[in-house]
């Protein structure tokens, strides 16, 4: 099997996955006391999933608007991609129960596990009361792709595979990543537990996924000679984002616009950057790599890490400005911007 794997700590041109969305709430000057037809001012937060080393653990926790909240574990973890449904924060992930890590997801920092054999989750979405996870869980002979609702596992593959993104819309629900055919990681998605036909036929893995209407967008990359490709499918139809050694890891839709995050070569290093409808705007510093996109209104948010000397920095950058969420050797993989 050909992997591509993204290790804690190392920034590297590969894939990795993130959720990231927007929720706006508020139905303008209803009963607001303001008088003229103007409406409240409104407040932006940012929440940011991720993991910071404590010299002994990889801990999971979250920030809001910078700050770190109680983290999520004491042991050994993750937090892998979040979300927000009103006023309850969730965030999906896993941790170390002293043998394996076990897919879990925290709802308002308590707890509760997918698995009871190694796994992981890797994207998660709240609709109504439903909880939607994807990730991926040990089968007894590979690790292989799967989806969660409300804990119950539907597997996606009996073969080595991953599902890294999970989109839930109507009664349908999207999930993307890859699976191993023998030769190569393939590209792909599936549709209420059924593989819609390949994304590609060469080396490649599928990273984020976004729905809009009738039409699917997909990003992540394929192989080309001895590269990887940052792309984009929409239905099927592949757009390169760069010529250069690049991943794509996350997407958001906005009307017409497509905006993808990951990781450009710059010199000799990556770069986190993103895409808007194709065109590339680099993130500094260099060495750096972007794991999930938003947008909300008019400002793009971008969350990832960079290095700072030997120390790898979360971070999330609005509009191109940078905000650090650590000085300790941490990284950030998920984020959720409410306007209220």
């Amino acid at each position: 099997m050909k992997n591509t794997i993204k290790l804690f700590g190392i920034i590297a041109l590969v894939a990795v996955i993130g959720f990231a969305m927007v929720a706006c709430e508020g139905d303008g000057n209803g009963g607001n006391g303001i008088t003229g037809g103007e409406d409240p001012p409104k407040t932006t937060t940012v929440y940011v999933a991720g993991a910071y080393d404590t010299g002994s653990d990889l801990v999971a926790c979250y920030w809001v608007n910078g700050i770190k909240q109680p983290d999520l574990s004491t042991v050994n973890s993750s937090a892998n991609a979040i979300t927000v449904a009103g006023s309850d924060v969730y965030v999906a992930g896993w941790y170390y129960n002293g043998s394996d890590i076990i897919a879990c997801y925290w709802k308002n920092g308590s707890r509760t596990p997918l698995s009871t054999v190694e796994s992981r989750a890797e994207a998660i979405t709240v609709v109504g009361t439903d909880v939607y996870v994807a990730g991926w869980y040990y089968n007894g002979t590979d690790e292989a792709a799967c989806y969660w609702v409300n804990g119950s596992r539907t597997p996606l593959s009996t073969v080595e595979s991953r599902a890294t993104a999970i989109a839930a819309v109507g009664s349908d629900v999207y999930v993307v990543g890859w699976y191993d055919n023998g030769t190569n990681n393939i590209a792909c998605y599936w549709v209420d537990g059924i593989k819609q036909p390949d994304l590609s036929t060469v080396n490649s893995q599928a990273n984020a996924i976004a729905v809009a209407g009738s039409d699917v967008y997909v990003a992540g990359w394929y192989a080309k000679g001895s590269d990887q490709i940052a792309c984009y499918w929409k239905n099927g139809t592949k757009t390169d984002l760069s010529t250069n050694h690049s991943v794509a890891e996350a997407i958001a839709v906005v009307g017409s616009d497509v905006y993808v995050a990951g990781c450009d070569r710059l010199g000799m290093m990556g770069v986190a950057c993103y895409w808007k409808n194709g065109t590339l705007t680099d993130l500094s510093p260099a060495n750096s790599a972007a794991n999930a996109i938003t947008v909300a209104g008019s400002d793009v948010y971008v969350v990832g890490g960079y290095y700072s000397g030997s120390i790898h920095i979360a971070c999330y950058w609005k509009n191109g400005t940078l905000t650090d969420l650590s000085t300790f050797e941490s990284e950030a993989t998920g984020i959720v911007v409410t306007v209220e």
